[in-house]
């Protein structure tokens, strides 16, 4: 016993990862020693009362063994898994486990950006579409010629300039009329786009106002503000802002194409609202609305 318990305890290192397998051995062997005594062969003499004792006894015990015996073995295959399972943790695992951080990187611009400028291959398939829808339509032919600026503080106007030109020759707008637009050279324009600060509005015109905004011969002004916040009528009713850019455009141009504001009402709760419509100002019950309906597509 000493001597097979100091070899456990020499490959066990310290003496003291064996302790579980010591004691069961110590407690088997003890087991052994019990078993022979109750052996029914033993040497040693008992009584008939004694031996029925003896056997129950020694029923018990080759029940309590097979128990533990099971229960070592759980314990054992419970441990091992555990090891295998759950090994010790590796570099990789611990520099996978961190959370990713990933750096925009500087001055990048998302590809769909509005601000991005149009190239000419671009420019030049949507007006395709556009000079197609228009002469679908059945109206004369008309194209016109446009210019961009700012007055104020109105910074960068690439996305002013991109959604004017996709605006007004989109084929759900006025090419359903006939007309079709391009950008010309500064003077020689049949209209000028301008985007104002709001500050600015009344020096176009006294009947312009600081809160919306205003056509005035061949000016069509765009105020920054309605710009960069369109109004609680439109938003509230479910239009967002990039449709309310639209919808200001092909407006105030439909002045310059001869349309005045409120020319048609609202045909009732639910239905598109007339493009010239003051849709800014409210929608009677109708929805938003950025293209011409059918009515509405004539140019004088």
């Amino acid at each position: 016993m000493g001597a097979r318990s100091g070899g456990a305890n020499r490959r066990g290192g310290a003496g003291h990862g064996n302790r579980p397998a010591n004691w069961l051995r110590t407690f088997l062997t003890g087991c052994r020693s019990l078993l022979e005594v109750l052996r029914p062969g033993s040497a040693v003499k008992v009584s008939d009362s004694q031996r029925e004792r003896i056997f129950r006894i020694r029923r018990w015990v080759l029940t309590t063994l097979c128990a533990l015996l099971v229960l070592c073995i759980i314990v054992a295959l419970g441990v091992s898994a555990r090891r295998f399972s759950h090994p010790g943790p590796s570099p990789s695992a611990s520099v996978s486990a961190r959370p990713v951080r990933v750096q925009p990187k500087p001055g990048g611009k998302p590809t769909a950006s509005p601000a991005a400028p149009l190239g000419e291959p671009n420019r030049a398939s949507v007006l395709s579409v556009a000079e197609a829808t228009a002469a679908a339509s059945g109206k004369p032919p008309r194209r016109l010629t446009y210019c961009v600026a700012g007055k104020g503080q109105v910074g960068d106007t690439a996305a002013f300039e991109r959604t004017i030109f996709l605006s007004l020759n989109d084929p759900r707008g006025w090419p359903r009329a006939g007309t079709t637009f391009v950008q010309g050279s500064q003077g020689s324009c049949d209209m000028t786009l301008i985007l104002s600060e709001a500050q600015y509005m009344r020096t176009f015109a006294l009947g312009c106002s600081s809160l919306y905004s205003c056509r005035v011969g061949n000016q069509v002004i765009i105020n920054k503000d309605r710009w960069n916040g369109g109004t609680d009528y439109w938003l509230g009713s479910g239009g967002d802002m990039a449709r309310y850019r639209i919808m200001v455009i092909n407006h105030e141009v439909g002045h310059r194409l001869g349309h005045i504001d409120n020319e048609q009402a609202c045909a009732g709760p639910g239905q598109p609202a007339p493009l010239m419509l003051e849709q800014s100002m409210g929608l009677h019950g109708c929805v938003p609305n950025e293209w011409p309906l059918d009515s509405e597509l004539w140019v004088k």
